[in-house]
């Protein structure tokens, strides 16, 4: 399936990938316009439609696509390999940082359609969910040495912060048009560094 457009060059694949993230991210699915995003990627309504059949072919083709590019980024960096929950959170981040060099909107893509309620997508979106997120996220937190921590129950407190301290620390460099790799890993090892403190035994 869609076997025409994996048979684009990388380039042209990423720019009808970042254009329909771009419009997808900003507009609710059902007032999104495949106009626009033909218009932003350079290429003809008819070509968009010639590799994904319909408006609701792109978008769920879009949202696994985005699912499976961000834990593919945390497979590459090795990051299942760090028992320590901290370390493991930092190669997450920076993994994270990697994957919005290449697709700058792909968080707000992705968390837009995760919520997004017309009935069209709404279950399609659940079944990609039922498919990729839910296992992918219970073997992030896999073989964590939970021994470190002073107290067990705290473990999804300081997810929870890790998640927050990351958002905020790439969105806030995104609006300086900073996303530099090295300065955001260097920021968030000193709050992981604190959070350590609090945290661990």
């Amino acid at each position: 399936m869609h076997e025409s457009f994996h048979s684009l060059d990388k380039k042209k694949q990423s720019r009808i990938i970042n254009a329909a993230m771009t419009v997808f991210s900003q507009i609710p699915y059902s007032k999104a316009s495949t106009d626009d995003i033909a218009a932003m990627a350079e290429i003809s309504k008819g070509s968009l439609f010639y590799h994904f059949h319909n408006k609701k072919d792109l978008y769920c083709y879009l949202y696994e696509y985005s699912c499976k590019k961000i834990y593919e980024k945390i497979d590459e960096n090795r990051a299942m390999e760090e028992t320590d929950f901290f370390e493991r959170n930092a190669k997450i981040v920076e993994a994270r940082v990697c994957t919005m060099i290449e697709y700058p909107c792909i968080f707000d893509f992705a968390l837009r359609a995760y919520y997004e309620t017309d009935h069209t997508v709404e279950e399609d979106i659940k079944a990609i969910n039922r498919k990729i997120l839910i296992d992918a996220n219970i073997k992030l937190y896999e073989n964590i040495d939970t021994s470190k921590f002073k107290h067990k129950e705290d473990i999804g407190k300081a997810i929870k912060m890790l998640v927050w301290i990351g958002e905020g620390f790439i969105k806030e460099r995104m609006v300086e048009g900073t996303l530099n790799l090295d300065q955001i890993q260097a920021e968030v090892y000193d709050y992981l560094e604190i959070m350590k403190q609090g945290f661990y035994k």
